[in-house]
Parts: C-alpha cells; sequence; structure tokens
C-alpha cells in the first residue's frame, strides 16, 4: 500500500509541476500579446496627438495670413502678420530647440516681445524639424507653381515627426532622423498656401 501512495504522490508532483509550466507559457504569451496591444494603441494616440498639434498650428497661421491687412514681412527672423491697425502677430522658430512659438506686439513699429514673452505651441523640442515660410512677391516662382488666380500668397512648410515624440528618442535616432529627413518615412511634410482675403494688401504686393 504504501509503493501505491508513492506513485500517487509522484504523480502528483508531475501534474503541479506540468501545470506550473503551461501557466507560465501562457502568461507569458498574454504578457506579450498585451504589450503589443499597449505598444500599437500608444504609437496611435502619439501620432493622434501629432497630427492635432500640427493641425492646430496650420488654422492659427492659415487664420491669421488670411486676415492680414498689410504683407506679411520677416523682421528679425519672425514672420509679422498685421491682422488690425494695431495688433501684429508674430510667428518664430528657434531652430536649435526646434520649437514654434507665436507673440503679438502692438501694431509694426512696436519693439518685438522676447521669446519669454511668446507662446510655445504644444509640440516638444524637437517634433518640428523644419519650418519655413515663402512670400511670392519676395522670391521668383515658376509659373506652374501659382496655380491660383492671385499672384500674391504665402507658403507655409513645416517638416514634423510624425510617427512617435522626439524626446523620447535615443541620441542615435534623433541624428539619424536629422542627417535623412528628407528620406525618412516617419517625417511627414506640411505646406499650405494662403491667399489674402483683403483687397488693399493685394494691390500693394502687386505694385
Amino acid at each position: 500500500m504504501k509503493i501505491k501512495n508513492n506513485k500517487k504522490k509522484a504523480m502528483t508532483m508531475v501534474e503541479i509541476i506540468f501545470t506550473m509550466v503551461i501557466f507560465v507559457l501562457l502568461s507569458g504569451s498574454i504578457y506579450q500579446i498585451f504589450r503589443a496591444v499597449n505598444m500599437t494603441f500608444k504609437h496611435s494616440q502619439d501620432k493622434l496627438d501629432i497630427l492635432q498639434t500640427t493641425r492646430i498650428i496650420m488654422a492659427s497661421l492659415r487664420n491669421d495670413l488670411r486676415n492680414a491687412i498689410k504683407k506679411p514681412e520677416v523682421f528679425n527672423g519672425k514672420l509679422n502678420v498685421t491682422v488690425a491697425p494695431n495688433q501684429t502677430v508674430l510667428y518664430y522658430f528657434d531652430e536649435t530647440n526646434r520649437r514654434l512659438y507665436k507673440g503679438y506686439k502692438e501694431g509694426e513699429t512696436a519693439p518685438d516681445p522676447d521669446i519669454s514673452e511668446m507662446r510655445p505651441f504644444m509640440f516638444n523640442d524637437g517634433q518640428i524639424l523644419a519650418f519655413d515660410y515663402a512670400l511670392s512677391y519676395h522670391t521668383n516662382y515658376a509659373a506652374s507653381e501659382l496655380k491660383l488666380n492671385s499672384r500674391v500668397w504665402c507658403k507655409v512648410i513645416m517638416k514634423v515627426l510624425y510617427t512617435e515624440k522626439f524626446d523620447k528618442l535615443s541620441e542615435q535616432e534623433k541624428a539619424s532622423i536629422m542627417e535623412n529627413m528628407d528620406e525618412d518615412e516617419r517625417v511627414k511634410t506640411f505646406f499650405m498656401v494662403i491667399t489674402p482675403r483683403k483687397v488693399n494688401w493685394l494691390l500693394q504686393a502687386t505694385d
């Protein structure tokens, strides 16, 4: 009888060990699946946040440029857009930290606000890889580019790391993106061409 009991005990231990191994394997598989789903969700959320912030920036620029009462001009590295006789909107891109700022001053001749007084857009430093604007009445463009009826327009171009947050990347990844910005699939280029609503600066620009 004792021998039989030992056999039963031995079988029970084997079953317990086998069950534990199966449990560990299943737990590991479930964890990997959960981790992959969580990473996919976070990745999608990051892209949505980046796209939303980009739209906010573009909407702000579009609104100000369309409502300009005078020709937008570039002074001291800042885009000056006069939207009222006593209000000029300024956009400044810090190329070192790659951060975009928006500020205000009372008219064209008023002193520029300090960078600390300007509001940065919601992106973290580095997310905007490049930011540039062109004014058609300052630069000669090919006729094929002028698809709109007006010869006066402002073109805004912004390159953004679209797939993930820049500040979460390793230094090696950051350097790689900056060196191959135009070839990296993670970088998306946003651009728009804005024509004025106000006739007065349209006439000034074509004089």
